[in-house]
């Protein structure tokens, strides 16, 4: 089901308009769902090439793209924060905190399960 696959992504496009009309700050949804969705991109192909690599890199190349996601993430807060004032950092941390809780339980509800 692609569509439960990138709910994370979905949510934050949906919620955009929405967020911004009632008067979110612009630059830091904007920026925290830009480095968000792009993030998710480089996700997709870090995942395939992780497919492709010999089982002993496997778990090297996906830790290394989850623990880079982190620091892009926390960087990304940090430098709103800075740029556009303390209103923006904290909306770039909550679009990011909701988008990674719905990534992380969709994750669960869709990981493959075992025949016993």
């Amino acid at each position: 089901m692609p569509l439960l696959r990138y709910f994370d992504v979905a949510l934050v496009l949906v919620a955009a308009p929405i967020l911004l009309l009632i008067g979110v700050p612009a630059v830091g949804y904007l920026v925290a769902a830009g480095t968000w969705i792009a993030l998710r991109a480089l996700g997709e192909l870090v995942e395939r090439a992780a497919q492709s690599a010999p089982a002993s890199q496997q778990i090297s190349i996906r830790l290394g793209y989850l623990l880079g996601r982190l620091f892009v993430l926390a960087l990304v807060v940090i430098l709103v924060r800075q740029g556009a004032g303390r209103d923006d950092g904290l909306t770039a941390l909550v679009v990011i905190a909701v988008a990674f809780t719905m990534q992380l339980a969709l994750s669960f509800a869709n990981r493959p399960r075992s025949r016993r």
